[in-house]
């Protein structure tokens, strides 16, 4: 009876051993879509996110290539974006390998610097033109990044919110530690650049300016002996030609009316604008037309005014 227990067990052993082989045996090549594949030394996590800020810099940067005549080899420019040649299939499948006979292409070194580094095992890489995380050895595709189909897409923001916040900070912690950037001066308002020109205050050495064009010079009166009429940026002003300092505000050519007509008049200068050859030579320093002595506030007559 002994006997016969013993030789049963010893054949449903037998029996069971090629099956336990074989699922020993799942797992083992290259292919098989699974997560994992044992002897790639690559595990693919359960879920790989790509950041906002990653495909922002996918974006950006093949955008500005592809404005620029430019795209990625194997593609073509198309209307919207850098296409494959002829009818567009897609190549791959998440969480699959890609097939060997499909390429990929890394990609450029100057756009790998802008993203976050990959997961230990993975790489980023160009399949026609999708951009796609993928495991080294295995080629199974962890994550899409992004695609070049719609590089004039206008709602897509070249600078990602992260990057926004991280420069609104590093400026900020600047001016609350009482510093602005190189140029501009600390206000009440934050960090300004410094306005081009003030009245009574002469022009900086780098500022440039345009004279009146010779059609409208030919239609003034000539400006004070050693002053000319300039334009600076959208102001004209008088300015003193050795010492560069502006006496008048003449025009604001940003605020010009759309249309003149007789009911809208063109708007003339501030009465400070006002060019008056006698004020002109006393700011200059001069004197005052005769019968009038200068004063703090202007040239007056003697004694009391009547």
């Amino acid at each position: 009876m002994l006997a016969r227990s013993a030789l049963l067990i010893s054949l449903v052993s037998l029996a069971a051993a090629p099956s336990a082989w074989a699922d020993n045996g799942k797992g083992h090549g290259h292919g098989h879509g699974h997560g994992h594949e044992k002897g790639s030394g690559v595990a693919a996590p359960a879920r790989i996110v790509i950041g906002e800020r990653d495909r922002t810099a996918v974006y950006s940067y093949y955008r500005t290539e592809f404005v620029g005549g430019h795209c990625p080899p194997g593609l073509a420019k198309k209307g919207n974006g850098c296409l494959p040649p002829g009818q567009a299939k897609r190549l791959w499948m998440l969480g699959a390998p890609l097939a060997a006979t499909v390429a990929f292409y890394p990609l450029p070194t100057a756009l790998l610097g802008q993203l976050t580094p990959a997961p230990a095992g993975y790489q980023y890489v160009r399949v026609d033109n999708d951009i796609l995380l993928i495991a080294t050895g295995t080629r199974i595709v962890g994550a899409s990044v992004g695609s070049l189909a719609n590089l004039q897409d206008t709602t897509v923001s070249l600078i990602a919110e992260p990057d926004r916040d991280a420069i609104a900070a590093y400026y900020r912690n600047d001016y609350m530690a009482g510093n602005c950037p190189v140029g501009l001066t600390r206000t009440d308002q934050g960090c300004q650049g410094r306005p081009l020109w003030a009245l009574g205050a002469p022009l900086e050495p780098s500022v440039t300016y345009e004279v009146l064009p010779e059609p409208l010079l030919a239609q003034l009166s000539p400006p004070p002996d050693g002053y000319q009429y300039i334009r600076l940026s959208d102001h004209v002003l008088l300015m003193a030609i050795e010492t560069r300092i502006i006496r008048a505000d003449i025009l604001d050519i940003a605020h010009l009316p759309p249309r003149l007509t007789a009911s809208v008049p063109l708007p003339g200068p501030a009465p400070a604008g006002v060019v008056v050859r006698e004020r002109v030579d006393y700011l200059g320093g001069g004197s005052c037309p005769p019968g009038l002595a200068k004063k703090n506030n202007g040239c007056l007559p003697p004694g009391h005014a009547k």
